[in-house]
């Protein structure tokens, strides 16, 4: 089995469904298909015990929501959301998705999604090999774009960052919006460890700046920003690192 084959799994609560896409993508040699699912707890334990690379999900699975999945999950696969209902793509795209597919699926369409597949693994693995891949400093100074404006900013003046889609959304402490081509993922590896965290597959915070943390539901969290009313959610597996590694 080729190393550079993506492990894949396919979770929708229809056989026929699976039994279609499993079809497509035979053409997809780079596709090992490692495991399905047809339900929303059988899908999350498919999930956390195969680890894979890549997840072709359907929003409805007998009738609950695919999209709090993602909040259950102890790793962090590249989520493909395969819908006949296009009334959550905004929602999925801000949690940090590669695509939003709807039905019927085509193998054109597909190409698509996977190519992008394709190309995150190449910019991440190019981005863990490069020399210049050691993580910023807190006062380290990097450029980045403010309504077409570069300006140099400090690292430790972002206050936190989000997905959106295929790039991200740098929030300052000034308030000002950055939005570059990059992953979270990417920032996470970069910033400093002991200023920032990942709280959830679309978000990265500054330590420094949160007010509090509190319980949530289903083992989640909620963090509270200085000078910010809305609270962000932490999804449970990361509630669960932030617990082990900060609580005495």
């Amino acid at each position: 089995m080729a190393k550079d084959r993506i492990r894949s799994v396919l979770i929708d609560d229809v056989d026929m469904m699976r039994a279609t896409l499993k079809k497509v993508l035979d053409d997809f040699s780079i596709i090992e298909i490692v495991g399905e699912a047809s339900d929303y707890e059988s899908a999350r334990e498919l999930i956390n015990s195969t680890k894979p690379d890549l997840v072709f999900l359907d929003i409805d699975l007998n009738g609950l929501t695919s999209i709090d999945l993602l909040n259950e999950i102890t790793c962090e696969p590249k989520i493909i959301f395969i819908s006949s209902q296009p009334d959550f793509a905004i929602k999925a795209f801000e949690l940090n998705v590669v695509d939003y597919i709807l039905k019927p699926i085509s193998s054109d369409r597909l190409k698509k999604a996977i190519d992008r597949v394709i190309e995150l693994n190449k910019n991440a693995k190019a981005m863990s090999n490069s020399d210049t891949a050691e993580r910023f400093k807190p006062d380290q100074i990097i450029l980045l774009n403010f309504d077409n404006k570069l300006t140099f900013i400090k690292i430790q003046d972002i206050n936190y960052i989000e997905a959106f889609g295929n790039y991200t959304k740098i929030y300052m402490t000034d308030g000002k919006l950055s939005i570059t081509y990059n992953s979270i993922k990417n920032w996470d590896n970069r910033l400093p460890s002991d200023v920032f965290i990942q709280i959830h597959r679309s978000s990265v915070i500054n330590i420094l700046n949160v007010a509090k943390i509190e319980k949530w539901t289903n083992d989640t969290g909620r963090l509270f920003l200085k000078g910010i009313e809305k609270p962000f959610e932490i999804s449970r597996s990361y509630f669960f690192q932030i617990k082990k590694k900060y609580k005495v």
